[in-house]
């Protein structure tokens, strides 16, 4: 009976050796097979910790880029130029790491030449607080940089007997003011002279309350 019992025993084990290697065998060639075909349906890919972030990374830009998108379609709801430019500002600002920002006045004027252009414009606009009027006269100014029968450097444009020249503070909206003219575009369609008197001999385009602005006569 102990024999038996013995050999009955030595049998199962001789059985379990025989079956539990091809066990084994199948869960290691099985389970690699179903991750595989998992990874390639999602990613085409293994996924790395490496490629997880780079994936994490584009979603958050993206996610970054609509709402920057749909921060810049809000202004569309801004009528007043000056809230709609600070606004503006703020959302550039904002977004600068994902976006390319508009070049502005610092990056083409140092600071002297700044000084200067924000005190011309602050003396001829006088007393007005029009957003729009400062606008208009810094871009006479930028005009005349680009056109070739002024000089193409700040410093040679604003020059007494052309421009009012006094020491004076300029007001942050002023200051806004010139960069709003440079940032948006111009606001005079090309004016190159400006008056409050009506006495200049140029074609006259059209006047916004404060002064009348003019181009050369044979000029569109």
């Amino acid at each position: 009976m102990k024999k038996k019992i013995t050999a009955i025993i030595l049998l199962t084990f001789m059985l379990a050796s025989l079956v539990s290697p091809f066990l084994v065998k199948a869960s290691e060639n099985n389970e690699p097979e179903i991750k595989e075909v998992q990874l390639v349906f999602v990613t085409e890919k293994p996924v790395t910790t490496e490629t997880k972030e780079i994936i994490d990374t584009k979603s958050l830009e993206q996610i970054m880029m609509d709402s920057f998108y749909d921060e810049m379609e809000s202004l569309s709801d801004i009528e007043d130029k000056r809230e709609w430019f600070i606004k503006y500002k703020d959302i550039i600002e904002k977004y600068a790491d994902i976006i390319d920002p508009p070049e502005s006045i610092y990056d083409y004027f140092d600071e002297e030449e700044l000084d200067l252009l924000f005190k011309v414009v602050q003396v001829e606009i006088g007393d007005s607080d029009d957003f729009i009027q400062k606008v208009n006269i810094a871009n006479v100014i930028y005009n005349r940089l680009k056109h070739e029968r002024f000089p193409d450097i700040l410093s040679e444009v604003l020059v007494e007997g052309q421009f009012s020249i006094k020491d004076i503070k300029a007001t942050d909206d002023t200051i806004l003011a010139c960069e709003y003219a440079f940032m948006i575009g111009d606001t005079t369609d090309g004016c190159l002279f400006f008056d409050s008197n009506e006495t200049l001999n140029y074609k006259y385009i059209f006047e916004d309350g404060a002064h009348n602005f003019y181009k050369y006569w044979k000029e569109n």
